[in-house]
C-alpha cells in the first residue's frame, strides 16, 4: 500500500546575530543556544541598543517563531525557551484530508522585523527525509521536496553557500523597524519521483508468475526547516562577514553578495 507520512512538526528556528559599531555582538546561532554578550562601550548606551531589536519568520499571514529583545533585557521568543522553536506547517492539511504526493500546498514565507531598529535579514531553508524513526536518510534527493521560491529579485540565492539540502538567501533592501519582506516561497510538493522509488520481484508460484512492487517511501518523513538571522544596519557589511561569514557589499541601505 502506497503511503508517505507527512512531516507536520519540524522546528523552525530563529536566531540573531548583533554587531554594532560601538562593539557589541550577540550571537546565538541557528541552533538557539545561549546568547553571549561582548561589549566595549558604556552600559548605558549598549542596553538602549540592544533592547530595540527583533525579528519574526512568518507563515501565511501568521507569526510562527520569533525573538525580540525587550527593555527589561531578557529575550521574548517562541516558546520562552532557549532553542526558540515554532512549528512549520502546522496546519497544512485539514483533519479529514490526506496528503497528495504532486499536489502543490501554499507555504508563504517571509520575515519581519519586530523590533525598533532597522536590519538586514538572511534565511535559510534547509529539507530532508528520515525514516519513521527520524533518522536523516541521503538515499533519496532532497529535491524531491520541491519548494517554490519566489522574489528573487530582491531575495539573493547564495549559490556559494547553498548545497542540495541547505538553501541561503540574504534580503537585499534594508528591513526597517515593523516591515515585512516580499514573501521568500509560495508553495511546495512532493514531486511524483518519489513514486519512482520502488522495488519489483518477480517470482513463479505454483506455476504462476507473481509480481510484488514495494514502494520505498512507505513511512517516510519529509522535513523542512528554516532559519533567520537578522543584523543590525549599521556596520552590516562588516558585521555579516564576521558572524556569518559571507562578503557583501551595502551601498545606500542595498545589499549585494560579493563575487
Amino acid at each position: 500500500m502506497k503511503k508517505i507520512t507527512e512531516f507536520l512538526s519540524r522546528p523552525v528556528v530563529i536566531g540573531l546575530l548583533l554587531v554594532m559599531a560601538i562593539g557589541l555582538l550577540l550571537g546565538t546561532g541557528i541552533t538557539g543556544t545561549q546568547a553571549a554578550l561582548t561589549y566595549f562601550s558604556p552600559r548605558h548606551q549598549a542596553r538602549i541598543q540592544l533592547s530595540k531589536i527583533g525579528v519574526s519568520l512568518i507563515e501565511n499571514d501568521k507569526v510562527v517563531s520569533h525573538r525580540d529583545y525587550d527593555q527589561n533585557g531578557n529575550w521574548n521568543q517562541t516558546n520562552n525557551n532557549d532553542k526558540n522553536e515554532g512549528i512549520l506547517l502546522e496546519d497544512l492539511l485539514p483533519s479529514n484530508e490526506q496528503f497528495v504526493i504532486g499536489k502543490r500546498y501554499p507555504e508563504v514565507l517571509s520575515v519581519r522585523n519586530s523590533g525598533e531598529i532597522h536590519e538586514f535579514v538572511r534565511v535559510i531553508i534547509t529539507r530532508y527525509w528520515t525514516d519513521e524513526n527520524g533518522k536523516k536518510i541521503t538515499t533519496v534527493s532532497p529535491d524531491l521536496i520541491d519548494i517554490n521560491f519566489i522574489n528573487q529579485n530582491v531575495w539573493l540565492h547564495d549559490e556559494d553557500s547553498s548545497t542540495p539540502e541547505r538553501e541561503v538567501f540574504y534580503y537585499r533592501e534594508l528591513l526597517e523597524a515593523g516591515q515585512e519582506t516580499a514573501p521568500l516561497t509560495d508553495s511546495f510538493k512532493i514531486d511524483t519521483k518519489l513514486q519512482e522509488h520502488k522495488s519489483v520481484k518477480e517470482e513463479v508460484i505454483d506455476g504462476q508468475k507473481k509480481t510484488t512492487i514495494t514502494y520505498t517511501y512507505d513511512n517516510l518523513q519529509f522535513c523542512v526547516e528554516a532559519s533567520v538571522d537578522a543584523v543590525q544596519e549599521h556596520n552590516a557589511q562588516d558585521a555579516i562577514e564576521s558572524s556569518w561569514g559571507r562578503q557583501v557589499q551595502v551601498v545606500d541601505n542595498t545589499l549585494s553578495l560579493a563575487e
